[in-house]
């Protein structure tokens, strides 16, 4: 990843997810599966594709569960599931955690993640929404309203 970190275009065409900004700005694609909900990556490609240590992403996951478990607004355990794989060499393989995660629970866990590249993605999050917020603030409802109905016709194709 490089150290020039900058926007080469506001979204001229639509605003972008927040997979398509982490697919952009780590080295390749974090999302390992989709559910019936959206896209899920888990701890251990986290882990590596921020160098850091896969125990202390849990750890960092742990630190955001207890924070925001209490407040409902953002149903915290729904973004996040806890799983096992086996770890260690193929003679001695035992069980461990990894956890999996939709966009909103990375969302939230980069917040706790110590990383330079966990602070780009933070940054570049926050840079489009007030982007968006600033475009958003000058149409009148019904142009948001035709928005939000083209971006829900095309989230089903």
């Amino acid at each position: 990843m490089s150290t020039n970190f900058k926007i080469l275009e506001p979204f001229s065409t639509r605003p972008p997810s927040l997979k398509d900004l982490v697919n952009q700005h780590v080295m390749g694609s974090v999302w390992v599966r989709l559910k019936p909900f959206g896209a899920v990556t888990d701890t251990k490609v986290i882990s590596e594709k921020f160098c850091v240590r896969h125990d202390n992403i849990l750890r960092a996951l742990d630190k955001c569960k207890a924070e925001l478990a209490e407040n409902k607004t953002f149903n915290i355990s729904e973004h996040f599931f806890e799983e096992t794989y086996l770890a260690g060499p193929k003679t001695k393989k035992r069980p461990a955690r990894k956890v999996d995660m939709t966009e909103f629970g990375l969302a939230v866990l980069l917040l706790y993640i110590n990383s330079p590249k966990a602070r780009q993605i933070s940054a570049e999050i926050l840079f489009r929404f007030f982007v968006l917020k600033t475009y958003l603030r000058g149409l009148k409802q019904t142009q948001i309203d035709a928005l939000k109905g083209y971006y829900r016709q095309h989230l089903r194709d």
